[in-house]
């Protein structure tokens, strides 16, 4: 197989397997609404006491989460814009994949030619989002639902987006561009810490491990490092004494069990990790990537810095930021949820990338070409983890299947029906008759004093809402 055919074969299989995971995602946002899980509480809280108020009542009363309380009180729904929850899955998917295509860029610089960088790193985003999707945990947690967005898919974003700063301002040279672009990078560290305490630990784990680095191996104090994790320290000391958390974790946490936390973190890991590697075709596209880097890319040269860490170091840092994803939810309530789970595969998928790049000069032993078999091997490999891929399969079903469509038509309706209404004691709704996986998380209950009822009752101005099990007309009526 000569090489420009490989090169074409490889860009369409990875722009292909691309569109397969990315436009369903695309065509999921138009069918998406608010849930009434959390959505309806920002903004009624918003609505009711004003944008900045809100911010101070769940700083004071719930969480530190600073930025991620941010963003949920900014809704759509505050400004009176219910639509506008239409566009969120698809400008989160859009901003995952550039702020990893951003990535990725600046990371191949000095590894790729220059003339090739972004043809590259798009086919390598394509690639790393097919494999995201394969096995992603939870859809709806990912892109869909808002509460969960903000703490975890917004911050994974805004770590890739960070790295993507850092490696650009380490090369920039000295000057006003380089200055500023230190204050960004600044920025952003206290943005990522304001959204959650996952990805504060990684965060701050990355940080020190770099510094640890430069420490051992090369015995000398970065101090732009150093100045990034006093921030995150100080940002993450601004979460924590918030006295919003000591309420929200007295309500959740398990004694702060610290060695429990440890070892059921490392279990899971133990237990979950191995068979990503079985359900995805990982382990042939890493050769895929080996081969044609060693190859063709930087010709068998040598690393640049940012790849030269030694093998277990590297790999021990890898398996430090995997354990720091999930062991703030098995400290604080010893259960894992899966929009957590989204962001460890992640940071595995990312960090195995990182592992197989680093070692590129291992691959100059095997043949210039790669073995016949791999293709076939690599073919059915995909099509066997995207025929079993649960969370593809989901977004295809709901999408063709039509439960997308039908809980679309139920929504639209009843939100009408909640803005048309005269204020009442009590409004029935009829219960939906599609619950897409892929889009719907929660709904209002029979119980009018749940929260979710309550929440989105006062958002639309009603005494009391309520779901009615013997109405059975596919939308809402009195």
């Amino acid at each position: 197989m000569n090489h420009p055919l490989l090169a074409r074969l490889l860009s369409f299989s990875a722009y292909g397997f691309f569109a397969i995971a990315f436009v369903p995602l695309l065509a999921l946002s138009w069918f998406n609404h608010p849930s009434a899980a959390d959505d309806y509480c920002f903004a009624d809280t918003a609505v009711h006491y004003g944008f900045w108020q809100a911010q101070k009542y769940y700083y004071d009363g719930w969480t530190g989460r600073y930025f991620s309380n941010f963003l949920v009180h900014g809704s759509p729904l505050v400004w009176g814009w219910y639509n506008g929850f239409k566009l969120i899955p698809a400008l989160m998917a859009t901003a995952l994949v550039w702020a990893s295509y951003l990535f990725i860029s600046e990371l191949l610089h000095g590894l790729v030619p220059v003339a090739t960088i972004r043809r590259v790193a798009a086919l390598l985003t394509g690639t790393l989002f097919f494999l995201y999707m394969l096995l992603l945990p939870s859809v709806v947690e990912a892109f869909v639902w808002m509460a969960s967005i903000t703490v975890y898919t917004v911050p994974t974003a805004l770590m890739l987006y960070w790295g993507a700063v850092l490696l650009r301002w380490y090369r920039q040279p000295s000057g006003t561009l380089h200055s500023l672009t230190g204050v960004w990078a600044s920025v952003l560290v206290f943005l990522i810490v304001g959204c959650g305490e996952t990805h504060m630990l990684l965060l701050i784990s990355l940080l020190l491990a770099i510094i640890m680095y430069h420490l051992l191996f090369h015995r000398f104090i970065d101090w732009r490092l150093t100045g990034l994790l006093v921030v995150a320290l100080v940002s993450a000391w601004l979460v924590f004494r918030a006295p919003g958390n000591a309420v929200r974790m007295s309500g959740g946490a398990t004694s702060g069990d610290l060695v429990g936390g440890l070892v059921l973190s490392l279990k899971w890991l133990i237990r979950n990790v191995p068979g990503w590697f079985i359900k995805t075709p990982l382990l042939p596209l890493a050769i895929w990537w080996g081969v044609i880097g060693n190859t063709y890319l930087y010709k068998g040269g040598s690393l640049p810095t940012v790849f030269r860490l030694p093998l277990w170091y590297a790999a021990l840092v890898v398996a430090g930021l995997l354990l720091a994803t999930v062991l703030p939810s098995f400290y604080a309530t010893q259960f894992l949820t899966l929009r957590a789970v989204n962001v460890t595969y992640a940071v595995f998928l990312f960090g195995f990338f990182y592992l197989i790049t680093s070692q590129l000069m291992a691959f100059s032993a095997i043949a210039r070409v790669p073995p016949s078999v791999l293709p076939t091997l690599t073919g059915l490999w995909l099509l066997s983890s995207l025929f079993n891929s649960q969370p593809m399969k989901q977004l295809y079903r709901d999408l063709l299947g039509g439960n997308a469509a039908t809980y679309n038509r139920e929504m639209t309706a009843r939100h009408e029906y909640l803005v048309t209404s005269k204020p009442a004691d009590t409004l029935r709704l009829a219960p939906l008759t599609a619950y897409p996986p892929s889009l719907f998380l929660e709904d209002v209950r029979t119980d009018p004093t749940h929260w979710w009822n309550r929440c989105q009752s006062g958002y639309y101005h009603h005494k009391t809402i309520i779901v009615d099990t013997t109405l059975r007309a596919p939308f809402p009526r009195l």
